[in-house]
């Protein structure tokens, strides 16, 4: 790899020198901004999470997937406004009516960043690879579920196969995580993959120092972006910056003095303070399931459907959303985010009623002890929730569920040992949300065949609802099947939704051309940065 720009690093840490003045010092300060400034050609970007891998077919992190999108293209890409499913690195694409076969045209001279070509070949290799790395790649696995072969047809076409019909694929295509790698990053291992990616994107991996920096270079002769980009040919900035900084008051800090010329992941206590003309905010909703309490129905008590019924009406979500998210959004009225395609509007279902709520705990033998935690048989009304983040919002959703006498324990754990509990099945609930733009979410997240599914439930109704989405092509008739799923969830309270989850960044009025995707990760090809 090639080493990185030495100034790069030093502009970035002097924004933790000028975070430790304070947070109430940098409210003064005078934002840095620019009259008219020169074109630059280099971007700064604080981000909250250490990626960890930079495989995008491999990672869920945010982060990681943010970063990942500057160096791989897919073959097809969703429009965010539309939906429609639009050209990349195929110029053509035809799913069977079946929706077990889709064949797709490749475009000409496409290469990856080692100078070798995208041929139908390469996409053989990727997916075969995904196919092999099973829930190692947990959200590929979802995309390909199903997954049977993927056929060179001639020079420039490919045909993937498929078991069974599969809805999702096409839009699962459009994602960072079936973006295309080389030939030789897909025949790595697992590990491997995670440090060197080699993608056809429009930005190179330069260096990744783990809780330091990510540092990329723009990549010479790129003339391949999806035709959603405004731009064409090399991208106007060279090199992008990822500094690492875990700290909010060091991300807003920067920002505001000018060490950063942009920050991923705005706290939203923050929003107001750079809603001004000096910078520029950037905002959308996640697509998918919304951050929810999701359900081990084996525990004992998890297992009650008139517990989880109660913790539903005793939860605030309008409360929870002003008090821990983002202005920008409006308080989670589904099991489905509210951008996603087949939402159902169930606000009316999942209004908080209290008094409804202490009734069902009633009528089922769940009285108030002496500390106001209900009781049953001698046993307290106490579950626990497992979660790696998002503490703010299970504090304000366990102060919500004590005014109805439920109990509810917080652990706190690291991202690996959040996993290692959804393996062995080792919680009451987790706390977890599942951003994706297909409604294929709710199969992924709850259905027992799913191989990253984190519910643990078992309900015979609810599995064909979800399977036969999976397998419907008309989207009228899917949206039909989708609503009974979703009322379905929300009956049985398979899941608990706490929070609609948005995506917030800020930068300085110099710089533009920031967009968000389909699933609300950012692309930054079409940037141009003024200081």
């Amino acid at each position: 790899m090639n080493t990185p720009v030495r100034h790069a690093s030093t502009r970035w840490i002097a924004a933790f020198g000028a975070a430790a003045l304070g947070a109430g010092l940098l409210a003064g300060c005078t934002p840095a901004t620019t009259d008219g400034g020169e074109a630059s050609d280099e971007l700064y970007i604080a981000v909250q999470d250490d990626p960890v891998c930079l495989d995008p077919q491999q990672v869920t992190l945010t982060t990681a997937l943010n970063i990942s999108r500057q160096l791989v293209d897919s073959l097809v890409d969703q429009d965010p406004e539309t939906g429609e499913i639009v050209p990349w690195l195929a110029d053509a694409f035809v799913a069977s009516d079946t929706l077990k076969e889709f064949t797709f045209t490749l475009r000409d001279g496409v290469t990856f960043s080692d100078g070798s070509a995208l041929t139908p070949a390469t996409v053989k290799a990727n997916f075969d690879a995904l196919s092999a790395l099973g829930s190692t790649a947990p959200l590929a696995s979802q995309y390909l579920a199903g997954y049977q072969a993927t056929e060179v047809v001639d020079e420039s076409t490919v045909k993937v196969t498929f078991a069974e019909p599969n809805a999702q694929f096409l839009q699962g295509a459009s994602t960072i995580t079936l973006g295309m790698l080389s030939d030789e990053t897909a025949a790595l291992t697992a590990e491997e993959r995670c440090l060197a990616p080699v993608g056809s994107g429009a930005f190179v991996l330069d260096e990744y120092t783990a809780n330091d920096a990510v540092v990329l270079s723009a990549r010479e002769g790129y003339g391949w972006g999806s035709s959603l980009r405004a731009s064409s040919g090399d991208a106007a900035i060279k090199s992008i910056t990822f500094a690492i900084t875990p700290e909010p008051g060091v991300r807003t800090g920067g920002l505001q003095t000018g060490e950063f010329d942009m920050i991923f992941d705005l706290p939203a206590i923050d929003e107001q303070r750079f809603s001004t003309g000096d910078y520029e905010i950037y905002a959308r909703a996640n697509p998918g399931i919304p951050t929810s309490l999701v359900p081990n129905t084996e525990r004992p008590i998890v297992s009650d459907p008139v517990v989880r019924q109660a913790m539903i009406l005793a939860t605030d979500r309008t409360e929870i959303a002003e008090l821990t998210g983002s202005s920008m959004v409006q308080p989670v009225a589904g099991v489905l985010s509210s951008a996603t395609p087949s939402f159902l509007d169930q606000a009316d279902a999942l209004a908080f009623d209290l008094d409804a709520a202490e009734q069902l705990l009633d009528d089922a033998g769940w009285k108030v002890g002496a500390e106001g935690t209900r009781e049953k048989d001698g046993a307290p009304l106490t579950v626990s929730v497992t979660a790696f983040y998002g503490q703010d919002v299970l504090e304000a959703t366990q102060v919500q569920l004590a005014k109805a006498g439920i109990d509810l324990k917080i652990n706190m754990v690291t991202a690996g040992d959040f996993f290692g509990a959804v393996a062995s099945k080792d919680f009451d609930f987790l706390s977890a949300g599942l951003t994706r733009t297909d409604p294929d979410a709710l199969r992924v997240m709850l259905s027992p065949a799913s191989e990253a599914h984190w519910a643990v439930i078992d309900d015979a109704e609810l599995e064909a609802q979800l399977t036969a989405q999976a397998a419907t092509a008309d989207p009228v008739e899917r949206t039909a099947i989708l609503a009974e799923a979703q009322q379905r969830i929300v009956e049985q309270a398979y899941l608990v939704p706490l929070l609609e989850v948005a995506q917030v960044h800020a930068s300085q009025k110099g710089v533009s051309g920031v967009a968000f995707d389909s699933s609300s990760r950012v692309n930054l090809y079409d940037v141009t940065v003024q200081r």
